[in-house]
């Protein structure tokens, strides 16, 4: 075999070969706004470098687990401290107790923990364990809430204010998604509805406190206060999904921020500093209900992995010194100011709902207050808007219904540069 050849035959695999449509999770195909898969290299701050070299300001930030930027020192600093010591033990170690007790002591609702190795998997215990809690099946959940792909929540909506799930993916029983009730969200009518007709069978309301997977929702108190009331009436848990608000909104979360407790908190992302993790927590006497203490059974690998621990103990430690919440949500509303003005500018009908470092940009004449607000905006000119911006050299969310974040290394002058390219793709599309 020649020189060349031999070259030939060692030529590393298309990803498309070797990975599921070229990827490991459906919206990194960016097929929602017709784009090509961007293949990541390196990232360093708030700028993400692809395969060929290309920057980008990144307002995807690892989908929000990268509170503090891409390779932040003294996180790399700690996941090669622990890595020297041991990269995996499948034991109780220190840094699971570290990082329990930084968790117990920020989120108001939360006096024990247990580690997961994502959040669908946390979210899915959360609601195991309160079956066996309350010795109930049906759960509530709503509309746009994103709670992982286990078979009970990949659920949507039928008919009716509250109506049992239907499957919506395949492999879904039917028989599974019936467990499943879904709600508008924010629409504090159907929820009274949904507790008159099943309050006595559901065995928890789980929501994101502040949607984020449909695109960012900002809530009403009145709703969330309002389930806390109904929840605690009717002897169902409620159960908070803060994966992508823990730790994002404030060191309370979304729950100290909003100033709503509940019976289970849920956490991911940010507690990882980047690396896989999932958890869920909530009070001594609620959460001894799990084995090895009762009788809910839940149990992981790579559950309290050790490199996922130091990470995430680097992360919040930093956070609790630097209290950079402030800052986050003064840059959120700037980028969200200066879109607005940038659409107002050249006639373009945008909405831009954001709270702290979370925002998203819908292509609608009125406010985006619900899962079915979400629905009716313009996502062809979102897909145009997404790849521009691309083009330009700032990525955000390849979909209409995922959230912009921004870290402590989102300096003014990126935000600003972030607002300088969306007005120049903005005139472009106005007439898309």
């Amino acid at each position: 075999m020649t020189i060349a050849a031999t070259r030939r035959a060692h030529r590393p695999p298309r990803a498309d070969q070797v990975l599921v449509g070229g990827v490991n999770s459906p919206v990194r195909a960016f097929r929602a706004v017709g784009g090509e898969p961007l293949h990541a290299s390196r990232g360093r701050g708030a700028v993400l470098t692809d395969a060929r070299g290309r920057r980008f300001v990144d307002l995807i930030m690892g989908w929000g687990a990268l509170i503090l930027g891409h390779s932040h020192p003294q996180v790399v600093a700690a996941v090669r401290g622990q890595l020297s010591r041991g990269s995996h033990f499948g034991l109780t170690h220190a840094g699971e107790v570290a990082l329990a007790d930084a968790i117990a002591r920020a989120m108001p609702s939360v006096e024990q923990v247990r580690f997961t190795a994502s959040g669908t998997e946390a979210c899915m215990s959360a609601i195991r364990l309160a079956r066996g809690a309350t010795g109930r099946c049906t759960i509530l959940t709503f509309e746009g809430c994103y709670h992982g792909h286990s078979d009970g929540l990949l659920v949507k909506r039928g008919s009716g204010l509250a109506t049992l799930g239907l499957a919506a993916s395949a492999g879904v029983p039917e028989p599974i998604a019936a467990q499943t009730l879904i709600a508008p969200y924010g629409d504090v009518d159907a929820l009274e509805q949904a507790f008159r007709d099943h309050g006595p069978q559901l065995a928890c309301a789980i929501l994101e406190p502040v949607a984020a997977n449909t695109g960012v929702i900002v809530p009403q108190r009145h709703f969330l206060k309002r389930l806390r009331e109904l929840t605690s009436r009717h002897g169902a848990l409620l159960i908070f999904d803060e994966v992508v608000t823990g730790f994002r909104l404030g060191l309370g979360g979304a729950q100290g921020l909003l100033r709503v407790r509940p019976d289970l908190t849920v956490l991911g992302k940010v507690i990882g500093g980047g690396l896989p993790i999932g958890a869920f927590g909530g009070p001594r006497a609620l959460m001894r209900e799990l084995a090895p203490e009762g009788r809910v059974y839940h149990a992981g690998t790579f559950a309290g992995h050790p490199l996922s621990m130091a990470a995430g103990l680097a992360t919040l430690r930093l956070l609790r010194r630097a209290q950079p919440y402030s800052r986050l949500e003064a840059c959120g509303s700037r980028l969200a100011e200066g879109l607005r003005a940038a659409a107002q500018e050249w006639q373009v009908p945008l909405q831009v709902p954001q709270i702290g470092s979370m925002l998203t940009v819908f292509f609608a004449a009125s406010p985006v207050a619900s899962f079915a607000d979400t629905q009716r905006a313009d996502r062809g000119r979102f897909a145009a808007f997404a790849n521009g911006l691309r083009a330009a050299g700032v990525l955000i969310p390849p979909s209409q219904f995922e959230a912009m974040f921004l870290s402590v290394a989102h300096t003014e002058r990126v935000i600003d540069r972030i607002i300088e390219q969306s007005v120049a793709v903005l005139r472009r599309i106005r007439r898309v």
